[in-house]
């Protein structure tokens, strides 16, 4: 229904008003403003429709007459209205109903996973400690744009910590900072320039799902030792592994295979993408990364995702200083870095020692977790692969009754379906029983 489409008449101010309802106490120019953009979104005021004059308009409504000069004109000034000399205000124009817009989820987070940690176990009173030490140390500079490949103190506290822990020889500058794995996976998709990637079968789900979003995946079959070097193909520019802990069959891969996948990929001049995703929760005699063995060939990544939350949103990739330069422009291009708060709260909690503390703790109490878990199971499976992470691997070929008990008491699974490695990976962490 339009309004005021003919000769302005007596009572249009009072349709106006009462269209308007109650005037506020306070605030009466937005709200008389936003009364009236609402009425021409709806409709109740259509293109070409003639508004009351403002003195009209001020006495129905009860309001100074500046108060409504006001408004028009700020109409005008935002498109809403024309306004000519001695000329009442007219609608400009309607909205439109404006492009397409996609049915939105019911969440767009995605269902629980076995892969993350008890929430119950983040360390809150040494996070609160690290960021009351970070803002008492916070310079005017760190609250400018933030640098693209980190903080250089959590870039420093990085190097030192991967060097102590996982025996990565890595410098500061070899270190580029990233909201998680999955974003620098994504990152080197675009940096990397390979077009054709190699990943684990199996491995993860969802790892492999994004890297097919970005470039060509070839699968690549995996023993019990992890993944096997002859079996990649010779069109793979990158290869994508989990060697200290197999996702999801949580196999080490030891020492002759990881030379033997090292000298593979040397010799091909392809790129090893080491996906180091929780390695700091397993066995303290656990061996070295990968990366360590070749520098030039081998990109680490890394993340707090599994030792604190995933929710923090930071990762790490250890690569070659060509790397790390097109990753910090590929950076500078897009969005201009982390967090810078967040950045250096990491950075205490790590110099601090309180990390360290509490990935001691959490590893015996998924320990604990796990054998207990072991003897929930019974008949229903045995737990595979290396000890220690967030999840374990039950190889079953009757997923269905292990997947209903874990529902049953609220562990969330994830069931494998591979002909060689058919069975559920069951999460330790939700395993409180």
């Amino acid at each position: 229904m339009q309004w005021f489409t003919g000769p302005v008449l007596s009572d249009d101010a009072s349709r106006l008003a009462a269209l308007c309802g109650e005037v506020p106490d306070n605030g009466k120019s937005g709200w008389l403003r936003a009364r009236l953009i609402s009425a021409i979104h709806n409709g109740q005021l259509g293109a070409g429709d003639a508004l009351p004059g403002a003195r009209d308009l001020a006495a129905s409504l009860g309001v100074a007459r500046g108060t409504t000069d006001a408004v028009y004109s700020q109409l005008a000034a935002e498109g809403f209205v024309r306004m000519a000399p001695r000329r009442r205000p007219v609608v400009a124009g309607a909205p439109g109903i404006g492009p397409a817009i996609p049915a939105a989820p019911t969440s767009a987070a995605p269902p629980r996973s076995p892969s993350v940690p008890d929430p119950a176990l983040f360390p809150y009173r040494a996070w609160s400690a690290a960021t009351r030490a970070a803002m008492s140390k916070l310079a005017g500079a760190d609250l400018g744009y933030p640098d693209p490949s980190g903080h250089p103190r959590l870039r420093a506290v990085l190097a030192d910590w991967l060097r102590r822990t996982r025996g990565v020889p890595a410098a500061p500058d070899d270190i580029h900072v990233t909201g998680g794995v999955s974003h620098a996976m994504a990152l080197l998709a675009e940096v990397l320039g390979v077009r054709i990637w190699a990943v684990e079968s199996p491995g993860s789900p969802g790892s492999t799902q994004m890297m097919r979003q970005l470039v060509q995946v070839e699968s690549v079959r995996i023993d019990d030792q992890g993944l096997i070097p002859d079996s990649i193909p010779d069109s793979a520019g990158a290869v994508l592994v989990t060697p200290t802990h197999q996702y999801p069959t949580g196999a080490l891969m030891p020492a002759e295979r990881r030379r033997a996948l090292v000298d593979a990929c040397n010799e091909a001049g392809r790129w090893v993408i080491e996906d180091d995703w929780d390695s700091h929760l397993a066995p303290p005699n656990t061996p070295s990364a990968m990366q360590a063995l070749a520098p030039d060939t081998v990109v680490l990544l890394g993340s707090l995702s599994k030792v604190l939350a995933p929710g923090l949103r930071i990762g790490w990739i250890v690569a070659p200083q060509g790397v790390v330069s097109r990753l910090r422009e590929q950076r500078e291009r897009t969005d201009l870095g982390l967090s810078t708060m967040v950045q250096l709260t990491v950075a205490e909690l790590i110099s601090s020692g309180g990390l360290d503390r509490h990935i001691r703790r959490v590893r015996n109490v998924y320990a604990r977790r796990r054998e207990r878990l072991a003897a929930h199971l019974g008949s229903l499976g045995e737990l595979s692969g290396m000890p220690g992470g967030v999840h374990t691997f039950v190889r079953t070929r009757s997923p269905k009754p292990l997947i209903a008990e874990m529902t049953r008491v609220g562990v969330p699974t994830a069931e494998v379906d591979d002909e060689h490695y058919r069975g559920v990976v069951v999460s330790v962490a939700a395993f409180t029983r």
